[in-house]
């Protein structure tokens, strides 16, 4: 019994100490439904129509959280994971896909 004793307290106090936080971060694009007709004289305008908005939400749960217009779609365009803690309004980790080498240190 005593040694049960040690063993849980042995695991609630250095169970934090080995837990590691991580997060995963998604790229979403939100964009402008267009009428029908609408489609191929926007694209002829070379209008954007739609913005880019990292985010630890997805496609789904973002609509929820944060005001979309009912006229607006969300798409999932990318997501990598991220260590560590997300408080304190720490900026997100940087895409690893998208980190290009320079050319003074080429990829070997």
């Amino acid at each position: 019994m005593k040694y049960r004793r040690l063993l849980s307290a042995f695991f609630i106090f250095l169970s934090p100490v080995l837990s590691h936080a991580e997060y995963r971060v998604f790229v979403l694009k939100i964009s402008k439904r267009a009428p029908a007709g609408a489609a191929a004289n926007a694209s002829a305008e070379g209008d954007q129509g739609f913005r880019l908005v990292e985010s630890t939400l997805d496609h789904v749960q973002y609509r929820y959280f944060y005001p979309v217009a009912a006229d607006e779609e969300v798409t999932y365009i990318d997501t990598w994971r991220c260590y560590g803690r997300t408080g304190g309004m720490t900026p997100h980790c940087p895409n690893p896909k998208g980190q290009i080498p320079s050319s003074d240190s080429p990829a070997p």
